[in-house]
């Protein structure tokens, strides 16, 4: 295929992730020339849409690493991201619990390495009284719990979408479906990148390198060092959202040193997550499996024994990408000049997203990028509006300033044709495109009734037969024998 026109640019981002995408909403502040290269459909498609979405309050990170450098900085900072850009957010605070009175020592040492990170109000709580006050469904045996009020949940595939949006508005240009194939640095000048991909081709004088599972490998193709990344999987288990009184902490058990356990939390749009376990594997895959979800399942009922289990409306498996030394590898590249490695960002890199987002910023400026602030940024992003939350005089006004929203589309979510609608005039172009802006399809039918409503939708916006339409771009059709109409051939 003949290439595009090569295009320049100050600075491309590898990578749509929450990472990619907060470091280009970032850089859009300031006279900058940003594009963002994302080998998926869609951004956030890789860890950034399959986790729990936790907050963490930046405890348990070994004081010194990167982990801990970014991870309560990172919490007290992230109002100033969900607020301006309308993602849900709370800070229902967490509780890591102990059944062992040998062992409560530990929740001490946990409070201290807390400390010295920098996290504030942490509390060993032994009065056994007290903690069912605040957790009333706990395990009975439970002794003792750390608790960390600052902790938070955030709906992390609808922050990632926020971002996106933002920094679009803000200029940044995004190429989806361009997987990086290759990085020559023969040009003109000492930063020189020339970026390919099957049908594109950027040139920039940075690269920042958000590529998750595949940045050891972007920043090996860039001529830096293949730091090694190992896909870890972790399963999970969400519940009916019926269920979400039935738990108000982040509950996690006494961590080990491969994992911070099996916890059980609410989510930040309701129902309550159950997950992760974790293995590490020799090459990325997302298929969930019965071992897996059962060690879940067990190990979430060890905190919550009456949990009603038969109320699982789905499971899903997310990989994270763990660098092999152990830590986050953030920085420049002295032997590159104008690289900067964001790599093997998995857990608590949610919770550090907006602190390595500003530091990335910071040390492009310190790498020679010339920093002029935007007076014309735009810090805001208003949602796609949210019907099921309106009370009845919204719902009537908004009904009848957009008829479209007179018809249900999702029963489950109610999520209205309006919604749909400006999700797809938003980007959406996927089902799972529509679901991670609007949750139509995530609730107890996962798409069993609206699915087919969908489709005809996604085809007459996207101006394709409904056979076109896709779940998840290339290769993900849902439907065969259709006529143009979206009826059956």
């Amino acid at each position: 295929m003949e290439k595009r026109k090569r295009q320049q640019f100050d600075v491309v981002i590898v990578g749509a992730g929450v990472i990619g995408c907060g470091i280009a909403r970032e850089l859009s502040r300031y006279r900058v020339k940003v594009a963002v290269m994302e080998k998926k459909p869609d951004v956030g498609w890789g860890t950034s849409k399959a986790n729990s979405g936790i907050i963490h309050a930046g405890y348990a990170s070994s004081p010194g690493t990167l982990k801990a450098r970014f991870a309560a900085p990172g919490n007290k900072i992230y109002e100033r991201w969900t607020e301006p850009l309308s993602v849900p957010f709370q800070r229902p605070g967490s509780f890591v619990c102990c059944k062992d009175q040998s062992r409560v020592e530990e929740l001490f040492e946990l409070k201290e390495q807390g400390e010295e990170n920098g996290v504030e109000g942490l509390e060993v709580i032994r009065d056994r009284e007290a903690i069912f006050e605040m957790e009333p469904n706990l395990a009975s045996d439970v002794v003792a719990v750390l608790h960390a009020p600052t902790a938070g949940v955030v709906a992390s595939y609808k922050l990632t979408v926020a971002l996106f949006e933002n920094a679009r508005e803000n200029g940044v240009q995004f190429f989806f479906d361009a997987p990086l194939e290759e990085i020559d640095r023969s040009g003109e000048g000492e930063r020189n990148f020339r970026l390919s991909s099957a049908d594109l081709e950027l040139e920039c004088d940075f690269l920042v390198n958000a590529a998750g599972l595949n940045s050891g490998k972007i920043s090996a193709l860039a001529g830096g060092p293949d730091f090694g990344i190992t896909p870890a999987r972790g399963e999970y288990h969400l519940l009916d959202s019926e269920l979400a009184d039935c738990v108000n902490k982040i509950n996690f058990p006494l961590p080990t040193p491969q994992s911070k356990g099996i916890l059980v939390t609410p989510a930040a749009e309701g129902s309550i997550i159950m997950g992760p376990n974790h293995e590490s594997l020799e090459s990325p895959s997302k298929a969930t499996t019965l071992e897996g979800l059962n060690e879940v399942l067990q190990g979430g009922k060890k905190l919550f024994p009456d949990l009603d289990t038969t109320r699982i409306i789905t499971n899903f498996a997310g990989l994270r990408a763990k660098a092999d030394c152990g830590d986050f590898v953030i920085g420049p590249v002295d032997e590159v000049p104008g690289l900067i490695n964001v790599g093997g960002i998995q857990s608590p890199g949610l919770t550090g997203a907006p602190a390595i987002s500003d530091h990335v910023v910071d040390s492009l400026e310190e790498e020679g990028l010339k920093m002029e602030r935007d007076e014309e940024f735009v810090p805001v992003r208003e949602p796609i509006p949210d019907f099921e939350a309106m009370d009845k005089e919204e719902k009537e006004r908004y009904m009848e300033e957009d008829p479209r929203a007179k018809e249900i589309v999702c029963r489950c979510e109610k999520i209205t044709r309006a919604e749909i609608e400006e999700a797809i005039e938003r980007g959406a172009h996927t089902l799972d495109g529509i679901k991670f802006r609007t949750r139509a399809g995530m609730g107890n039918c996962q798409g069993g009734f609206c699915t087919l409503k969908l489709v005809p939708i996604l085809a007459e916006k996207l101006g394709v037969a409904p056979s076109e339409v896709t779940k998840r771009g290339k290769s993900s059709t849902v439907l065969d024998g259709m006529t143009d109409k979206g009826e059956g051939g």
